[in-house]
């Protein structure tokens, strides 16, 4: 509980900034999937001496989520990126009501 409380309210204020544009919303959006990835590395469920059917399916379910999340974070910071290079529709060629 003590050190639950202060990384919930952390990991709160990394969600809120999620939807940010730009780097900063691309590095909220990677915390969860990295964090996963880094504790499968620091922290396994077992030794890989003695690893059962149980223990192989959950690292390859965290770590099937820990790259499909990071990689949804990409994909959508490279859609952000590109639809600022677009930058808006003008609406040339669409008729108006005022003509």
């Amino acid at each position: 509980m003590a050190v639950g409380l202060p990384l919930g309210l952390l990991l709160g204020a990394v969600g809120a900034t999620i939807r940010r544009p730009g780097a900063v919303g691309l590095l909220a959006a990677l915390t969860v999937p990295v964090g996963a990835a880094l504790q499968m590395v620091v922290l396994p469920p077992q030794p890989l001496v003695n690893s059962n059917l149980d223990v192989v399916v959950a690292e390859a379910i965290v770590w099937t989520a820990a790259v499909l999340g990071a990689g949804w974070a990409v994909y959508r910071f490279q859609l952000e990126r590109h639809a600022v290079d677009v930058g808006p529709r003008t609406g040339e060629g669409v008729p108006s009501i005022d003509s």
